[in-house]
């Protein structure tokens, strides 16, 4: 299915989501020389650490290097607040995403579940849907959403909602790139076997590669498809 995506966005609340999620797939798809952007949607950093400019730069500058090596064409950052999304009025979310996927042109779009249990991963879900919705004129053709460990697997024990994949993508190839990739945000990972820990993630990746016949797979909801 990847093979019919021209122009990719990826989605993110927080640095390292778009990695833990799809940093497989990312770097599938960069290999034959798709276009995949990123977007941060939060400043990261302004609620875990409050007034310190230099961890949110330092954790962007761990994001830029990790998406450099999956082949990542650009790199982007809203500044709203880090863990207050449910503060934001959902208009002014809604309408800050849908100009920045309008004027990309994206033809893909990837987002985190909504069964996740991080609010702002839910809020950041509900505004891509809005502006994804297949409209007269509506750019994106193709709408997933992504697994993010440390979120999502609380979700599918605590929420009724819970992340049913029906896309799953090889990643057998790319999963080493995945992890090198991901070890560039020392911020965030952490040891084992705490699901942000690089075994912990390599064993999600071979989780749902084993449940459909793969070594190991990057796990997806496919939302839409026109």
């Amino acid at each position: 299915m990847i093979d019919l995506f021209k122009k990719v966005l990826v989605l993110a609340a927080h640095p390292d989501d778009e990695i833990l999620g799809v940093g497989g797939t990312i770097s599938k798809l960069t290999k034959k020389g798709t276009i995949v952007d990123i977007l941060i949607f939060t400043d990261g950093s302004s609620t875990q650490y409050a007034n310190d400019e230099e961890i949110s730069e330092n954790k962007f500058s761990e994001a830029e290097r990790a998406n450099k090596i999956v082949g990542t064409n650009k790199i982007d950052r809203f500044d709203f607040p880090d863990m207050r999304l449910d503060m934001i009025a959902h208009v002014d979310k809604n309408i800050a995403l849908s100009k920045y996927i309008s004027e990309g042109n994206y033809d893909t779009v990837f987002v985190q579940d909504y069964s996740d249990i991080n609010k702002d991963h839910q809020e950041l879900f509900e505004s891509t849907i809005v502006a994804c919705r297949p409209v007269p004129g509506q750019c994106v053709k193709y709408l997933l959403s992504y697994y993010v460990n440390s979120s999502t697997e609380w979700g599918n024990i605590l929420r009724k909602e819970f992340f049913r994949p029906n896309v799953f993508v090889d990643i057998s190839g790319e999963i080493e790139n995945k992890l090198t990739s991901m070890k560039e945000y020392k911020t965030e990972l952490r040891e084992y076997p705490h699901p942000r820990s690089i075994d912990s993630i390599r064993n999600t990746a071979m989780y749902f590669g084993n449940s459909v016949g793969m070594k190991y797979s990057e796990a997806f909801n496919l939302i839409l498809a026109r």
